[in-house]
């Protein structure tokens, strides 16, 4: 059987697969849906899975293969996209565009029989179509050897370059597995893929009930992206310009210098990709470029620090931070935790991902391997051996912890599988074996715990998340939430439970960050006015609005006082910004 993450055949009978670990499923002939192996009939359209498939998937084709899939987008974006289809057709967004095409195939091909073509293509479209879902996208065309996909489109993201870049490194990686088991299997020649991509504006036009997107291209978006695609050598992904400098921090990249392209007179700079960065959000891009003061969040940091007194001495707390995008959540942690940093405690956070809420227990795993030290390179052994450690460690019972957490932890031969159990049952004793963890180590020290981006949870995390809140008032725990004010929790009510909702800055707060920002102390009223008005007292927009008016020219100091230097309709919101704009508005 065929792996739906790595692609690797599996021999019958297994249930993870042997190659990557992961649990191996079923996809249901009928609609598509994805189904454990061991169920007899899908939970989605009923249909029996015992009965033999009157139509191999191998013999659809690609539109059809697409449509199936497309069907099922997480988070139910399918629903989303169709709800608002008057609202996005004729709509300009801010998309980014991503070309793949397949190097290396053609000429083998021509030494392959019918059959074999296809079932090669086959495999390479759907790792193309996966892991492009897996990130937010679409797939929007098929483009000979290749696909087009959009990120941003039909509904808007606020972070879609970084997802399209995640997507493309996804690609390269399975694409480089897939073309070594081809040449271990039948000694095909090596088959690799060249990405290109490019942020910029189109109109959309008719969305179809299939989800495909026809659009007018804004000047050169779609064009640009299929440059970068020519470009690229063999297995590398290039970006232009606009997409580098809207990603710069998230990722490593090696500038290519300028090249000419096709259909432009100015040559284009150009990017290669090499891997992510250890940042993960655009705070954490921000501390690297250099904080600003903080301000105006001094009564939320005391109420932070008197909660860390109250659970230090066996009170247990839990604070829940709400706020709109850019307002200041995560600098607020940030403060935390460096006015804790001497104090004898264990910390541990995770992040709600904005491509990870189909992951059950994703913020949870994170905080796992945190605990743990397990590095993505260790191996199902190297996992095992830490999290026994641990546990012996914590003084926990193995017996009823170990197996659920190498579970979680996606390792092969975890012992679950062993014990006799309901699927209501195993959830519950995971939910067991992680409160176990989390009042066992608060008995060692306080133990903090901070989960980052909860609208963006999945519904296993949060009901993990709620067991444990029910559980710590006797306990020496503080558990910290973030989340945007379209999260609503179910925890309220209890008395070691607080709920801190951060304001934006008052425009006297704002204009103080904006001229640090500035390294100045004096702003022109114009400017002032400007300001306040295409901010409006975000912290984030304020911060990405000055770097865009110093690197664009827009503004100039003179009289030792900074001002205008161009007419004020030359003013542009910046793509950082318009980003997080459209996903509220689609959302």
């Amino acid at each position: 059987m065929k792996c739906p993450k790595c692609q690797s055949e599996n021999r019958e009978g297994v249930k993870f697969c042997e190659d990557c670990g992961a649990k191996l499923e079923l996809g249901c002939p009928n609609c598509g849906a994805i189904v454990p192996l061991e169920k007899k009939f899908c939970g989605e359209c009923g249909h029996d899975l015992t009965l033999p498939s009157e139509r191999p998937a191998a013999d659809l084709s690609f539109d059809e293969k697409l449509d199936k899939i497309q069907r099922y987008l997480p988070g139910g974006l399918t629903e989303k996209i169709l709800a608002q289809r008057g609202k996005i057709e004729g709509e300009r967004k801010q998309v980014t565009v991503m070309f793949c095409d397949i190097q290396g195939f053609t000429p083998l091909s021509e030494k392959l029989d019918h059959e074999q073509v296809y079932s090669i293509m086959d495999e390479v479209f759907e790792i193309l179509i996966h892991r492009v879902i897996d990130y937010g996208g679409t797939v929007n065309k098929m483009t000979g050897d290749g696909i087009m996909a959009l990120f941003g489109a039909p509904i808007a993201l606020e972070d879609a370059p970084q997802r399209a870049i995640r997507s493309a490194l996804a690609i390269q990686r399975e694409m480089t597995r897939f073309s070594n088991r081809l040449k271990s299997e039948s000694g095909m020649g090596p088959i690799r893929m060249r990405i290109g991509i490019h942020c910029g504006p189109v109109v959309v036009g008719t969305l179809g009930n299939d989800l495909r997107v026809e659009f007018t291209a804004v000047g050169d978006t779609v064009n640009l992206a299929s440059r970068m695609q020519e470009l690229a050598e063999p297995g590398t992904t290039y970006v232009t310009e606009d997409t580098f400098k809207l990603t710069e921090g998230f990722f490593r990249f090696e500038a290519l210098g300028e090249r000419q392209v096709k259909g432009k007179k100015a040559p284009v700079k150009a990017y290669r990709v090499i891997a992510p960065s250890t940042r993960r959000t655009r705070f954490d891009v921000s501390a690297e470029r250099g904080l600003t003061p903080f301000v105006g969040r001094e009564r939320e940091l005391e109420l932070l620090l008197d909660g860390f007194e109250r659970a230090r001495a066996g009170r247990g707390q839990a604070f829940s931070i709400m706020g709109e995008a850019g307002v200041g959540k995560s600098r607020l942690l940030y403060e935390f935790r460096k006015a804790i940093a001497n104090e004898d405690v264990t910390l541990l956070e995770g992040r709600c991902l904005s491509y990870s809420s189909g992951v059950a227990y994703h913020p949870l795993i994170d905080l796992l391997k945190s605990n743990f030290d397990i590095k993505e390179s260790d191996e199902d052994k190297q996992i095992s051996d830490k999290v026994k450690k641990g546990l012996r460690e914590l003084g926990a019972d193995e017996a009823s912890t170990l197996p659920y957490l190498l579970e979680l932890l996606s390792v092969r031969d975890s012992g679950i599988d062993s014990i006799p159990m309901s699927p209501e049952a195993r959830k519950d004793r995971i939910l067991e074996a992680l409160k176990r963890i989390v009042l066992r180590g608060s008995e060692i020290r306080p133990l903090i715990i901070a989960i980052e981006d909860l609208h963006r949870v999945d519904k296993s995390s949060e009901e993990a998340l709620k067991y444990w809140l029910e559980s710590i008032s006797g306990a020496r725990v503080l558990l910290i939430f973030t989340y945007r004010p379209e999260f609503v929790h179910t925890w309220g009510g209890r008395s070691y439970h607080s709920q801190v909702t951060l304001n934006r800055l008052s425009n006297r707060e704002s204009l103080a960050m904006a001229a640090h920002l500035l390294g100045t102390e004096e702003i022109e009223n114009a400017l002032e006015e400007l300001v306040l008005e295409k901010t409006e007292g975000v912290p984030f927009f304020i911060e990405e609005f000055m770097r865009s008016l110093r690197d664009l020219g827009i503004i100039k100091r003179k009289d030792g006082a900074y001002c205008l230097a161009k007419d004020i309709r030359d003013v542009t919101i910046p793509g950082t910004i318009q980003d997080v704009i459209m996903a509220r508005v689609d959302s």
